[in-house]
C-alpha cells in the first residue's frame, strides 16, 4: 500500500468486496481477563468498573442505576445494508505513517476492546460488529457522549423560545444559582467548558454525592467558586454540563428524557428504547448515563451528519449544529491544541482540526471514557460508532489514538 508523509493523503483504506453481515464474536482482546469463561459476569455498583465485570457493566449499566425510559419509535426507521463490507486498511498511529504497519479491520478488532463497531454512510450500514458476546439488543452506556445530547436540547429550547440565547447567565433559568459563580456564568461559557468554576469530578462529597443523596442540582452547584473569568480558559468539567442540563429542565419544565424523546428519539425512528440515568430526585445526569443500542447511536450520528435534519424535517436547528461543531477563531480557549492536544471544543462536542481531513472539511466527535465514540463527517454523511470497555491505551483526544486512525481511513476511502 502506497503511503506518503502527508496525513491527509496517507489515511486511505482499500475497498475489497467481502460478504456483509452482522458479526458477533464471543471473544475479543484479552477476553479471559474480561471474564469470558464466566460468561462476562454481572457486577454491582461497587465493582462494575473492574475488568472482570466491565463487559457486563458497560452493556447493562442501566440495570445498576435508576433511569428514565425513552420509548422506541412506533415505526422504527430502517437502515439499508451494503452488499459488501469494506476491507479497511489503516496505519494505527497517524504520526507514524511512513514507518507504521498497515492493518485491517480484523486487526483493529483484535487489538482494541470494542464491544461494538458500526460504520455507516447516510442510510446504509457498511460494518456492524460485536465482540465479547454482545449483541444488537444490548444497550451500551454513553459515558460523556451524553453531554452532546444536552447541547442538542439547549438548541431545541432556544428554538422553542424557552431559552432566550447563550449570552444569558445560568441564573436566569435556575433561581437557586442566583449570585453564585455558576449562576453568573453565560450559557456559552458552559457549552464550551469555559465556566472558570473550580470543579473536580472526583471531589469527595462533591456534586454527584450531593445529587444522589437528594440535594437538587441548583443548590449543589451553587457552592462552587470561580478561579478564572468565564470564557477565558478551557477546563473539561461535568459541572458545566450539569448546569446546562438544569437550565434545560427549568426552562422547558420537562425532563431531559421526555424532551429528547419528543425532539429526537421518536422523530428519528429509534428501534429500541433508551434509558437515561437519574439522580435521587429523578433528574437526569447531564454529563453521562445515557444508554442505547449501537444502531440507535448510529441514527443519532446520522442526524448530526445532516446537521439536525431527519428525512427532510429539521429536528434540531441547523444553525445551532453548525455553531456547535465549528470552531470560532475568536474563542481561543477552545481552539485545537488548546482545548486538547489535537481536538478543539465546540458546544459540548469535540471538533477535529481541518488538517486531518482531505480538504479541511468540518469533522467532529462525541467522546466518552473507555472508548465510547461517535465520529461524524457531515460532507459525506459518514458516521462511525464504537462502544468499548477500554480506550486504545492513549487519552481519548490523543493523536496516537488507533480509533482516530481508523476513522480517518474510513473518510479517505469511502469519500466517493
Amino acid at each position: 500500500m502506497r503511503r506518503t508523509g502527508l496525513i491527509a493523503s496517507a489515511l486511505g483504506a482499500l475497498l475489497v468486496g467481502t460478504a456483509n453481515a452482522q458479526v458477533f464474536e464471543a471473544g475479543g482482546p484479552d477476553a479471559a481477563a474480561y471474564g469470558q469463561a464466566e460468561g462476562y459476569p454481572a457486577g454491582t455498583w461497587d465493582n462494575w468498573y473492574e475488568k472482570p465485570h466491565m463487559v457486563w457493566g458497560f452493556s447493562h449499566y442501566d440495570s445498576l442505576v435508576k433511569t428514565h425510559t425513552l420509548p422506541a419509535a412506533a415505526k422504527p426507521w430502517a437502515f439499508r445494508r451494503a452488499a459488501a463490507e469494506p476491507e479497511l486498511h489503516y496505519v494505527p498511529d497517524i504520526l507514524h505513517l511512513k514507518d507504521g504497519p498497515v492493518l485491517g479491520l480484523a486487526d483493529y478488532m483484535a487489538r482494541v476492546p470494542a464491544t461494538g463497531l458500526l460504520i455507516l454512510k447516510d442510510d446504509t450500514i457498511l460494518v456492524e460488529r460485536y465482540q465479547y458476546g454482545r449483541t444488537d439488543k444490548d444497550r451500551f452506556t454513553s459515558q460523556s457522549m451524553a453531554k452532546t445530547l444536552v447541547s442538542l436540547l439547549l438548541g431545541a429550547a432556544i428554538a422553542d423560545g424557552r431559552v432566550k440565547g447563550i449570552g444569558d447567565p445560568a441564573e436566569a433559568y435556575i433561581p437557586t444559582l442566583k449570585g453564585s459563580a455558576y449562576g453568573q456564568t453565560p450559557l456559552k461559557a458552559l457549552l464550551q467548558m469555559s465556566s472558570g468554576v473550580a470543579f473536580e469530578d472526583a471531589e469527595p462529597r462533591g456534586l454527584f454525592q450531593d445529587i444522589h443523596s437528594g440535594v437538587d442540582e441548583g443548590t449543589a452547584l451553587a457552592k462552587y467558586s470561580r478561579t478564572t473569568p468565564a470564557g477565558s480558559h478551557f477546563q473539561y468539567s461535568c459541572g458545566d454540563s450539569e448546569a446546562l442540563a438544569t437550565v434545560v429542565r427549568q426552562a422547558t419544565g420537562r425532563s431531559l428524557s421526555d424532551y429528547l424523546a419528543t425532539k429526537v428519539w421518536q422523530p428519528m425512528g429509534a428501534e429500541a428504547e433508551a434509558r437515561w440515568e437519574v439522580d435521587a430526585s429523578g433528574q437526569e445526569i447531564g454529563c453521562s448515563g445515557f444508554n442505547a443500542t449501537l444502531r440507535d447511536y448510529g441514527r443519532l450520528g446520522r442526524l448530526l451528519a445532516y446537521d439536525g435534519a431527519w428525512e427532510g424535517k429539521q429536528l434540531i436547528p441547523k444553525d445551532w449544529l453548525l455553531a456547535a461543531t465549528t470552531l470560532d477563531p475568536a474563542d481561543a480557549q477552545v481552539a485545537s491544541g488548546t482545548a486538547a492536544h489535537l481536538y478543539g471544543y465546540g458546544y459540548q462536542v469535540w471538533v477535529l482540526p481541518p488538517k486531518l481531513s482531505p480538504d479541511g472539511r468540518r469533522l467532529f466527535a462525541l467522546l466518552g471514557a473507555e472508548g465510547q465514540y461517535i465520529f461524524v463527517d457531515p460532507k459525506t454523511k459518514l458516521v462511525m460508532v464504537q462502544t468499548s470497555v477500554k480506550t486504545d491505551n492513549v487519552p481519548l483526544t490523543s493523536p496516537h489514538s488507533e480509533t482516530l486512525a481508523l476513522w480517518l481511513a474510513v473518510i479517505r476511502e469511502l469519500d466517493k
